[in-house]
Formats: C-alpha cells, structure tokens, sequence
C-alpha cells in the first residue's frame, strides 16, 4: 500500500508505480492556489467591507469605480486563470487521496470558476456601464452601484469559501 503523500498512477495491469515529479507539481498547485484564491478573497473582501467606499459623494464614488475597473481589469484575469489551473490540478493530482482533501480542492475549484462566472456575466457588464459615465452620472447611477455591491458581496462570500477551502487541502494531509 502506497503512503498518502507518494505520488502514483496505475498501470495497466493495476499496479501502483511512482510517477517522477508528481508531488512538485502537486504542492506547487497547493500554493498557488492558496495565493490566487487567497489574493482573490483578499481583494474582494477588501472592496466589499469598505465603510468609507460607502459615504462617498455620487462623483466621487464613480471615480473610484472607474478607477478600480482600470486597475483590477489589469490584475484579475490573470489571477482568475492561475487560481482555475492550480485548483483543477490540485483536483486531479489529488483525484486518489482521502476524500476530505479531494472535496476541498472541489470546492475550491468550483468556488474560483462561480467567481468567474459571476465577474462576467454580471459584474463586468455593471463597470462597462459605469465606464461610460463620462462628464454626467445618470439619476439611475446608485440603483447600478447597488446592484453591482449585492453581486459583489455574492462573489465575495463564493470567494472567502474558495480560499477556505483552499485552505483544507494542505492541512487535511497533517492528519
């Protein structure tokens, strides 16, 4: 019987053999999917549960949106797709151990993709929308704005549990 951290892949007649390099692969994917989901709830919690965000006058708070839109536009692909290929691997280099660890790289995996899915299909749409608010806002701007704050705080909540889950893999194998 193999030990639970030893990396391996059956053959075809059954038998387990070592698969060189494996185990690299698979606590480099840990990482980076810890960092990337980790940044990722990180960033969103931070936007989220920014009281001050909250109290800005309507110019200022569109500033700020268009601002954020600039920049995050520039960081977070980047991060969605390390975040999607380290879960996905951890998922399948993982595919064989305790159950546990398997369902949260799962979740965590799953948890990125929502996050994805919900950045554009509805999200995006809001800060192109909001992009295109130059010289005037229009009287509808707060109804967008607080559209664009309740599927964030959705995606936030999808994220943090990413990460949490994230999390269980490295430490359900201290077991």
């Amino acid at each position: 019987m193999r030990s639970p951290g030893s990396p391996s892949c059956s053959g075809l007649d059954g038998s387990e053999r070592k698969v060189p390099g494996v185990k690299s692969v698979y606590a480099v994917s840990i990482v980076l999917s810890l960092l990337a989901t980790g940044l990722y709830a990180g960033l969103c919690f931070g936007i989220a549960f920014n009281p001050g965000v909250s109290a800005m006058s309507p110019n200022a708070y569109v500033s700020y949106w268009q601002a954020v839109n600039r920049d995050y536009g520039r960081f977070m692909p980047p991060l969605f797709v390390v975040g999607m290929l380290a879960s996905s691997a951890v998922v399948v280099l993982s595919s064989r151990k305790d159950a546990v660890v398997l369902i949260a790289g799962v979740v965590a995996a799953a948890a990125t993709l929502a996050g994805i899915v919900l950045t554009i299909t509805t999200l995006v749409p809001l800060n192109v929308l909001a992009d295109g608010w130059v010289g005037s806002i229009p009287d509808s701007w707060s109804e967008h704005r607080d559209d664009w704050r309740r599927f964030h705080l959705i995606r936030t909540v999808v994220a943090t549990a990413g990460f949490a889950a994230a999390a269980v893999v490295p430490v359900a194998q201290l077991r």
